[in-house]
C-alpha cells in the first residue's frame, strides 16, 4: 500500500532535514579537524537514505577541496562509492573519459575555479535567465532582486529572487544557501509562499516562488489600520504560519510588511522563510545587511548579534513589529540614521501606539508591546501563544499582557531620561530631608527650603522637556534647552549649599558623559562648556571678597583644586566627543556598506 500524499511530504521533509544536519556536522568537522571522511557520516550500508547522503556530502567535500586548491576526480569517488555510480556521475557531469588522468599520471598542481557570482550586472526584464523569461522587476533589497518571470518549461508565471553578487561570498556559504533554500522548499502551509526551484545560472544563485500578485502588506496597511479586529486577525493568521515554520526548525528573522504578500483573495502569505536564519551563521554577511535583518523591525538579540538568543521569540518580536506599524502608522524603531535606529532597537521601547492614534484598543496595544519586550523571556514564548492571545482579544475574552510589572518595565525603558532624572532628584530630596531632620547638628531651614524648591523646579523642567519631546518639538533646540536647564539647576543647588567641597560636584562630569547618549558631538561640547562656566562662576562667588572691592579670597581653601577640576571637565568632554565621533563614523561606514 502506498503512502498518502501527506505521508510522502513528511518523509521528504524528514530526509531533507537529515541530509542538512549531516552536511552541517561534516562542514564543521572539516573546519575544526581538517579531513573527516564522508563514509563516517552515512550510517549503515542498507540505509535507504544513503544515496541522498552520498550525493550531498560528497558534493560538499568536492566544493571544500576545490576551494582549498585541489582537483578531485570522478575515478577517486567511484572507488570510494562503487554502489552509487549514478550519483558520482551527477557530481562530475563535465568530466569525460578523456578528462580523467591515467592511474600513473601526476596531476599538475593547478587550482580549479568554482562558479562564482558574475561580475556583470544582473539581467533586466525581457531577458532570458536559464529556462525563465524575465518579465518585469517586482522589487529589490539588500540581498537581491525579485522578478516576475515565466517558467518556459512548465508555462507558468513565478516570482524569481536572484541573489546579487557578494551577498553570498564564499563557496561554503553558497552551498549552505542551496541546502537551506531546498529545505525551505519543503514547507507547505496555506499562509507561506511556497518555493518551487533552487539553482544557479550565470553565476547568480536564485530561487523561484509562487507568484502572489496582490502586493505586499505595506500596500494594504491602511485597510487593516481602520479595523483593529481585522488587524488582530491578520497577525493571528501570520502567527499560525510562523509557528508552523518554527516547528520545522525555521526562524524567519526578518518579519516585516515587505515580507508579507497579499494574494488576490486577501489572504496574507509569509515569504523568504529559512533564508535569513542561515545568514545568521555567516559573520561575513553582516555588512551587507543580510545578517542584521531590517533595523526598524529587528529584535535586540539580532541587533547585538547574540546568535544564541535567536529563536521563536525573535519571530514573535517581528510579528509585534508588524502589528505596531499597522496600529501606529510607522515602524517601532525609526531614527535619522541606521546606527541610531539600531541603538533604539537595543535600548529603548517604542512609544505606545495610542500616543500616535488614540483610538487604538488598549488590550491590543498591550499585546503589541509584550511582543516587543527587550528580553525574549518577557515576550510570548511562541508564535502560537501570541495567536491564542489575539484570538482571545477578538472574542472579547481577558488577555494576559497587561500586568503592572510589564507596564513599569516598559515605562522605564521608554522614558530613560525622565526616569533617571526623577529618580535622582527624588533621592537627593529624600537625603536632604534626612540630613535636615536627623543628621545635621545645625539644621538650616532656609537652605533646606531653597534646595527643595530648586529640586521641584528641576523636576518640573524635566517633565516639560519630556512633554515637548513626545510631541517631536524641534529636537536640536529641545536638547540644547534641556542641557541648559540641567546645568543651571545643578549650579543653583551648589550655590545654595555654599559648601563647594561636596560630592555633588560629580554632577558636572556625569552630565557631560550623559550628553553623549544623544550622539551629537556639539551637544557634548555645549554641556562641557556650560559645566565649566557654572563651576567657574561658583568658584568666583565662593572665593571673591566683595567687601574689599577688589579680587580677594575670603575662603582660600574652599576650592583647593579648582584648576584640576576644570581640566578634568574639559578632558571628559573631549573623550566623550571623540567616542561619539567614532561611533558615528562606524555608523556611516555601515550605511555605506548597506547602500553598496
Amino acid at each position: 500500500m502506498t503512502n498518502p500524499p501527506g505521508g510522502r511530504a513528511a518523509d521528504e521533509l524528514s530526509l531533507a532535514r537529515k541530509v542538512h544536519a549531516a552536511c552541517e556536522r561534516f562542514e564543521a568537522d572539516w573546519k575544526a579537524s581538517g579531513r573527516p571522511r564522508v563514509e563516517d557520516y552515512l550510517g549503515p550500508p542498507d540505509d535507504p537514505d544513503r544515496p541522498a547522503l552520498v550525493e550531498e556530502l560528497a558534493g560538499l567535500e568536492i566544493e571544500l577541496r576545490r576551494t582549498a586548491g585541489e582537483e578531485p576526480r570522478r575515478r577517486e569517488f567511484l572507488r570510494r562509492f562503487p554502489f552509487q555510480a549514478d550519483v558520482v556521475a551527477r557530481l562530475f557531469p563535465d568530466e569525460t573519459e578523456a578528462d580523467r588522468p591515467p592511474e600513473n599520471a601526476t596531476a599538475c598542481p593547478t587550482t580549479v575555479k568554482l562558479d562564482r557570482p558574475s561580475a556583470s550586472t544582473p539581467p533586466t526584464g525581457g531577458e532570458r535567465f536559464g529556462k525563465y523569461e524575465l518579465i518585469s522587476e517586482l522589487g529589490r533589497g539588500g540581498m537581491g532582486i525579485v522578478y516576475k518571470a515565466r517558467d518556459t518549461a512548465l508555462n507558468r508565471f513565478v516570482a524569481i529572487k536572484m541573489i546579487l553578487a557578494g551577498a553570498l561570498a564564499d563557496d561554503g556559504a553558497r552551498a549552505r544557501f542551496r541546502r537551506e533554500a531546498a529545505l525551505a522548499a519543503k514547507l507547505e502551509h496555506p499562509n507561506v509562499v511556497p518555493i518551487y526551484d533552487v539553482g544557479e545560472q550565470d553565476g547568480f544563485l536564485y530561487f523561484t516562488m509562487r507568484l502572489v500578485e496582490g502586493g505586499t502588506l505595506g500596500d494594504h496597511l491602511e485597510s487593516f489600520r481602520a479595523d483593529p479586529t481585522a488587524a488582530a486577525g491578520l497577525i493571528e493568521t501570520l502567527a499560525r504560519a510562523v509557528e508552523y515554520a518554527n516547528e520545522q526548525g525555521f526562524i524567519h528573522c526578518d518579519l516585516k510588511p515587505a515580507n508579507v504578500l497579499i494574494d488576490r483573495d486577501g489572504a496574507p502569505r509569509v515569504t523568504d522563510f529559512g533564508l535569513a536564519r542561515e545568514a545568521y551563521r555567516q559573520s561575513d554577511l553582516t555588512a551587507s545587511g543580510a545578517v542584521l535583518g531590517t533595523p526598524s523591525y529587528m529584535a535586540p538579540e539580532q541587533a547585538t548579534g547574540d546568535r544564541q538568543a535567536i529563536g521563536p521569540a525573535t519571530d514573535v518580536h517581528g510579528l509585534g513589529a508588524i502589528l505596531y506599524e499597522v496600529l501606529a502608522d510607522r515602524p517601532p524603531f525609526r531614527m535619522n540614521t541606521t546606527m541610531e535606529t539600531v541603538m533604539q532597537a537595543i535600548y529603548c521601547d517604542p512609544l505606545p501606539p495610542s500616543r500616535r492614534r488614540p483610538d487604538v484598543p488598549r488590550e491590543l496595544e498591550y499585546i503589541c508591546l509584550k511582543c516587543l519586550e527587550k528580553a525574549p523571556a518577557d515576550r510570548y514564548p511562541t508564535a502560537e501563544a501570541l495567536a491564542d492571545e489575539l484570538a482571545r482579544f477578538i472574542q472579547g475574552d481577558p488577555i494576559d499582557a497587561s500586568g503592572p510589572i510589564q507596564k513599569l518595565k516598559r515605562w522605564v525603558r521608554r522614558e530613560p531620561e525622565i526616569v533617571a532624572r526623577l529618580a535622582g532628584l527624588g533621592l537627593v530630596s529624600l537625603l536632604t530631608e534626612v540630613n535636615y531632620r536627623f543628621v545635621s547638628s545645625t539644621p538650616n531651614a532656609a537652605a533646606r527650603f531653597r534646595v527643595q524648591l530648586v529640586l521641584g523646579l528641576w523636576a518640573a523642567l524635566t517633565l516639560l522637556f519630556q512633554w515637548l519631546q513626545r510631541r517631536e518639538w524641534g529636537r536640536d533646540r529641545l536638547q540644547g534647552a534641556w542641557i541648559v536647564g540641567d546645568i543651571a539647576c545643578l549650579t543653583m543647588l551648589l550655590w545654595i549649599l555654599e559648601d563647594l567641597d561636596t560630592p555633588l560636584l560629580i554632577g558636572y562630569p556625569l552630565m557631560v558623559a550623559a550628553s553623549g547618549l544623544w550622539f551629537r558631538a556639539r551637544l557634548v561640547w555645549l554641556t562641557t562648556g556650560l559645566a565649566i562656566a557654572g563651576y567657574v562662576a561658583l568658584y568666583a562667588l565662593a572665593g571673591l571678597d566683595w567687601g574689599r572691592g577688589s579680587l580677594g579670597w575670603s575662603q582660600p581653601d574652599a576650592l583647593p583644586f579648582a584648576n584640576v577640576f576644570v581640566v578634568c571637565l574639559a578632558l571628559c568632554g573631549y573623550v566623550v566627543a571623540r567616542v561619539v565621533g567614532r561611533i558615528k563614523a562606524v555608523g556611516r561606514y555601515y550605511e555605506i556598506r548597506r547602500g553598496g
